[in-house]
């Protein structure tokens, strides 16, 4: 009958070499994600038109939404 040392060793070397690159793949994933950029939001009045070649009635009009 084989020892209880030897076959604890044996599942502890079948645990890592089945679930280790598990494991590894899943840190992986978890850096991965993290390392995403933000989303930014978009701001809440989008300008098409550069704000130096606004007319006087677009800056009147902005002003007023303000």
């Amino acid at each position: 009958m084989h020892e209880p040392g030897v076959l604890i060793a044996v599942n502890v070397l079948l645990l890592y070499t089945l679930l280790g690159p598990v494991v590894l793949f899943a840190i992986y994933v978890l850096f991965d994600f993290l390392n995403k950029p933000a989303k930014r939001q978009a701001p809440a009045t989008p300008q098409k038109k550069n704000p130096a070649l606004w007319t006087k009635e677009e800056i009147h009009a902005h002003l007023n939404r303000i």
